[in-house]
């Protein structure tokens, strides 16, 4: 059995260091090349996969077979966009695999990203999923999860794919890979 610290413990361990309110958005994601993540990654047969059911950088929902991505399902999520209470967009969470609902240290299906993510990243992280919609391509990303101002908790590269489902853009597949 391999043994795991939570979020708690790795604060309590920060003793004495000025705590981050939040678990999964402390820093701004910064984008990344595309092409270059998914050589990172090892994610090109992934992405083959994704590109042969598209139509114009956007995956239809229709075509898409889960277990294509077996192998890929703790890594895998599906978010919905939707209004929030003052009619901006927001996205909410579907099926969500395991090791993001590790990292986020509870279940997050039905939750919506404004109400998991604080901090100064919050409104960036939205736009970034946002903008994988509205320009209608898949979109890379990498950033840290942080409990202080001088110790990280775990690294991860983001791959978002906006999806059409009943004629429209309005579905992310995202795939969260972590490096701990």
């Amino acid at each position: 059995m391999v043994k795991r610290l939570n979020y708690q413990s790795l604060s309590s361990f920060a003793k004495g260091r000025p705590l981050v309110g939040d678990a999964i958005s402390r820093w701004p994601p910064q984008p990344i090349d595309f092409s270059e993540a998914l050589d990172v990654a090892d994610m090109k047969a992934e992405h083959r996969k994704l590109a042969a059911i598209s139509e114009g950088g956007v995956v239809c929902w229709e075509k898409f077979d889960i277990v294509d991505f077996g192998a890929m399902m703790p890594s895998i999520a599906l978010l919905d966009c939707v209004s929030g209470e003052n009619g901006e967009r927001d996205f909410q969470y579907g099926y969500v695999g395991e090791s993001i609902n590790e990292i986020a240290q509870r279940p997050l299906r039905g939750i919506r990203l404004g109400d998991v993510l604080v901090g100064e990243a919050k409104q960036q992280i939205i736009e970034e999923y946002t903008a994988a919609i509205d320009g209608r391509e898949p979109r890379a990303s990498i950033g840290q999860v942080t409990i202080s101002d001088d110790l990280d908790w775990v690294h991860y590269m983001r791959f978002l794919y906006p999806v059409r489902r009943d004629g429209e853009v309005n579905r992310v597949l995202l795939f969260m890979l972590f490096a701990l």
